[in-house]
């Protein structure tokens, strides 16, 4: 098969949920004989060339509103004259073109990540916007998806048609010891690490209103890990932070391996998610995770990891007190997820899945 992916931001990737799921299913799905071709931005790939799969850029607008959707446009256009099997669209944004390629008689997959049209850093005639593009996904997809069980549910109730769910993966990864995090004042086991965006619903503010309470009790740092944003929101964040937090931007590769191996505890508080790959990678390196009590999580990790109430700030100072407090708690809860996410998300799975509804679709069409 031949097959076009449109509406990330391109591979290789550089941070982002999206991103990396798309460059390890190209990865994948190139290995399973597929020719893949990934639509990406400029400005996100630069001169980088991915190791797999083959990246074509088209030009758009840069811009908070203009990126995803003119990007998209061209992308749309461009690919009509190549031979393609099927269409793979990523997120309701780029969903609202979904109707170019079905026009063309090509078979159209949707696959939502996230609930986008929540997220708290849209404006509220933006967020409209996504709304529209993810019924005109729903209405044009000749097959959906979605990362996260209850998503898939949700969507599927919503729009009375079936809504696969295919879970993200992980590759195994090997634990690095503490050597270049040393750049960071780091020794190992002496700090609690945050991975994410700097953004609203990702709740990194929670996190930091609750880390005072926390350094009363435990001589631990605050490592923050997340790719900058530039915004008002991150500069308030920047202004919560007291002693003791260590802002390192966003990482990839060996350092990221390092954070997540040396952590004392790795917290996610996000209030909004798809299906966190940062669970994933923290349980394959055999590190306890605490995150935010929502569907997103609980689907997918179960019991073997630790939880706070979402959006609470003294239950999740608590909960890290607690967890800090109790190594052997962190060891036993780190064991469940590394058995967890090997057992049951890999990259070969979710490829071989998406594979599967890619024949459906085309079969359908």
């Amino acid at each position: 098969m031949r097959i076009a992916m449109v509406g990330t931001r391109g591979i290789p990737a550089r941070g982002g949920g999206v991103e990396r799921v798309a460059e390890e299913l190209t990865a994948e799905l190139v290995a399973r004989g597929n020719e893949v071709i990934v639509y990406s931005r400029p400005h996100y790939v630069g001169w980088r060339k991915p190791a797999v799969g083959t990246s074509i850029t088209t030009a758009g607008l840069r811009g908070k509103h203009t990126d995803a959707i003119t990007h998209t446009a061209t992308a749309m256009l461009d690919l009509l004259r190549r031979d393609v099997d099927v269409v793979h669209v990523h997120s309701p944004g780029p969903a609202l073109l979904s109707w170019i390629p079905r026009l063309a008689g090509l078979p159209v997959v949707l696959t939502i990540h996230a609930p986008d049209w929540q997220r708290d850093r849209w404006s509220a005639p933006a967020r409209a916007v996504l709304r529209l593009g993810l019924a005109c996904g729903m209405s044009c997809a000749s097959a959906v998806t979605a990362v996260s069980a209850g998503l898939a549910r949700q969507l599927s109730a919503k729009f009375g048609r079936t809504v696969e769910w295919i879970p993200n993966g992980v590759r195994a990864m090997t634990p690095l010891p503490p050597r270049q995090i040393a750049r960071f004042g780091l020794a190992g086991d002496d700090y609690v690490l945050t991975v994410g965006r700097i953004v609203p619903e990702k709740r990194l503010d929670l996190l930091l209103r609750a880390w005072p309470a926390v350094a009363k009790h435990h001589p631990y740092k605050l490592v923050v890990a997340g790719e900058p944003s530039e915004t008002d929101f991150e500069k308030n964040c920047r202004d919560l932070a007291c002693g003791g937090v260590v802002f390192v931007g966003g990482q990839t590769g060996d350092m990221l391996t390092e954070l997540y191996s040396n952590a004392a505890l790795i917290v996610q508080p996000s209030s909004l998610e798809g299906m966190s790959l940062v669970l994933l990678e923290a349980a394959s390196l055999n590190r306890c995770v605490l995150a935010a009590e929502i569907d997103a999580n609980t689907d997918v990790m179960g019991d073997s990891i630790l939880y706070f109430t979402k959006d609470d700030a003294d239950d999740l100072a608590y909960r890290i007190c607690q967890a800090l407090s109790c190594p052997q708690q962190r060891r036993e809860t780190a064991g469940r997820a590394k058995v967890l996410v090997e057992s049951r998300y890999t990259w070969p799975a979710a490829a071989a899945m998406t594979e599967t509804v890619y024949r459906h679709a085309i079969e359908e069409s």
